[in-house]
């Protein structure tokens, strides 16, 4: 029988045919692994290097000037924030480098290699790499970042317009450079037109794009105090709540209330009813709470100071009351209960009552410590001061006291603010002699006293705050202090950290309608402007940007000299307030 099958030649050439088939299809093969795997280990770079972009862009949005130039950089989520960490981050076999060099411009304003520095733009590239077998392999992504706080950032004014007559309060906002026409805030009671505004504070959400306003009113027989919120993406005024009603006819011209915004977002009010027991309620976004009674005291307080530790829900409440006597009542971030409240007494008299006789702040440059300034008794010249040290669990504890040099008389007012840079203080104080001296606290609890430290020999006369000294909120080696001098236009002093020197020469800004009674001035966080509030004898209200860049006051429209209320309540009393937005 005949068997039939494949010769040897033909073996082989099968053998053939299939290897010259089948060598470019393994080829094709192993080149789509490679390809694959190359194409997923860029995949996964790219994603750490977007999320590296992402992380500066974050830490960009809250501080600018946080984007200090690196030739490498790490990030790291700390105190559930991004931050620069380090000299690179590592996933595996992924490393990545961030970045962040300056950009300069040619004089059409196009970006080039080289040409005139941009101050307000900033390069970020974000780089990944990883090794591939013999080789390194990379992917970059780059952005660039501006500061658009810097360039158009802007804030809210609010102010009473209607004299002691009418509930009318005005608001106008800022976008860096101009003002909106003033319009009217929610009417605080519907049923009556007379319950006028005597005392406004505003304050800027964090972590939402609101408002707070609160603000006590007289009817001629009884106080209110109301709190209500602006909503930044419909632009309106709604939520208000009287948190406070008593009836008495005295003390229209102080401030028995305050607030501040917490870590996770709720605002906290504190405020008087005319009793010895502080009172507290919470805005969380949505409605407010009941109202929480805090550690009962000797007497109704006449004026709060209410500050949030940076990142946290705790708040050091200072108060001063209808008795002269200083306290400080600290929550412990926990539920909002009066058990978690803790009194602390620092002096039981003062030289009168019925001025601003306490403040309180915390230092930007350290998480932990703040400073209370207050008048310790009946006769004193001098500012005491004490230092607070957070323990980071809901507690701390003061140091003791320490005393300022003398002023001409007894106290009448005062005043605390801290640099960003270093744990600075300044405080400053009005006496009776109408004398406004300052003291600065380079290592509290120590006081110093500054170069031509005495800031004016003759001020206004009245209960009211004719001065205010702040740091520039982004260099903090730079502060001004503007006063009255009992005449229409305000003058201002330039303070240098470096030599703790104020300018022995005063400068003028623009002369009010008549002679100057009250001053704010309030820093940008993020910046180094710095808006001030001046009110005249006519109780009418106007407005100056100081220009951290220029180290002058500005001279543009809208940011330099401005009036807006004409028909404020009283020369002596907080009918005025602003707010630099934070979102």
């Amino acid at each position: 029988m005949r068997r039939e099958g494949m010769s040897v030649v033909e073996v082989i050439l099968a053998g053939a045919l299939f290897v010259i088939v089948a060598i470019p299809i393994v080829g094709l093969l192993i080149q789509s692994f490679t390809s694959n795997r190359l194409g997923n280990e860029e995949t996964i770079a790219t994603q750490y290097a977007a999320e590296g972009l992402e992380a500066v862009r974050d830490i960009h949005n809250r501080s600018f000037s946080a984007l200090a130039n690196s030739t490498g950089t790490g990030v790291a989520v700390v105190g559930g924030v991004w931050t620069f960490s380090g000299t690179s981050s590592t996933f595996g076999k992924y490393t990545r480098i961030i970045t962040v060099s300056s950009t300069f411009r040619d004089v059409s304003g196009n970006i080039v290699a080289s040409g005139t520095p941009d101050p307000d733009t900033k390069q970020v590239i974000s780089t990944v790499s990883w090794n591939r077998g013999a080789f390194t392999d990379s992917v970059a992504l780059n952005t660039y970042l501006t500061n658009w706080r810097g360039l158009f950032g802007g804030g809210m004014l609010v102010y009473g317009n209607g004299a002691t007559t009418t509930d009318a309060i005005q608001y106008q906002t800022f976008d860096g450079q101009n003002w909106s026409t003033a319009t009217g805030t929610a009417d605080v009671s519907t049923s009556t037109t007379n319950r006028a505004l005597r005392a406004v504070v505003l304050y800027s959400s964090l972590t939402r794009n609101e408002k707070v306003m609160l603000s006590r009113h007289f009817d001629g027989a009884s106080q209110f105090i109301y709190g209500q919120v602006y909503n930044g993406v419909s632009s309106t005024w709604g939520n208000v709540q009287l948190l406070s009603s008593f009836s008495s006819t005295a003390l229209l011209d102080v401030q028995n209330f305050d607030g501040t915004y917490l870590a996770n977002g709720d605002f906290m009010a504190i405020y008087s009813d005319n009793t010895a027991i502080p009172k507290s309620s919470t805005w969380n976004g949505s409605v407010w709470s009941a109202q929480v009674s805090m550690q009962t005291i000797t007497k109704a307080p006449t004026y709060i100071v209410a500050r949030a530790r940076q990142k946290t829900n705790e708040v050091m409440a200072a108060i001063f009351d209808q008795a002269s006597s200083t306290y400080t009542q600290y929550f412990n971030g926990g539920t909002y209960a009066t058990a978690n409240w803790a009194l602390t007494t620092h002096a039981t008299a003062a030289p009168t009552s019925t001025t601003r006789l306490i403040d309180f702040k915390w230092s930007p440059a350290s998480s932990t410590e703040g400073v209370l300034v207050y008048a310790a008794s009946t006769s004193t010249k001098a500012l005491s001061l004490k230092r607070w040290t957070a323990n980071g669990s809901g507690s701390g504890n003061w140091s003791g006291a320490v005393t300022s040099g003398n002023t001409t008389s007894t106290l009448r007012s005062l005043s605390v603010d801290a640099s960003n840079i270093t744990e600075v203080y300044m405080g400053c104080d009005k006496d009776a002699s109408s004398t406004i001296r300052c003291f600065n606290s380079s290592n509290a609890p120590a006081w110093g006293s500054p170069t031509n430290n005495v800031i004016a020999a003759t001020t206004d006369s009245g209960i009211e705050r004719s001065y205010q000294f702040a740091f520039e909120g982004n260099s903090g080696v730079l502060g001004i202090v503007v006063y009255s001098d009992n005449t229409a236009t305000p003058k201002y002093k330039i303070y240098t950290a470096s030599t703790t020197t104020f300018a022995a020469t005063a400068t003028s800004t623009s002369a009010l309608n008549a002679s100057t009674t009250g001053v704010n001035a309030l820093p940008r966080p993020d910046n180094n402007d710095i808006i001030v509030l001046l009110s005249d004898a006519t109780r009418r209200l106007y407005t100056i940007v100081w220009d951290g860049n220029a180290v002058a006051m500005a001279t543009t429209t809208g940011r330099a000299f401005t009036a807006h209320g004409t028909n404020g309540s009283a020369i002596n009393e907080f009918w005025y307030s602003f707010a630099w937005d934070t979102l």
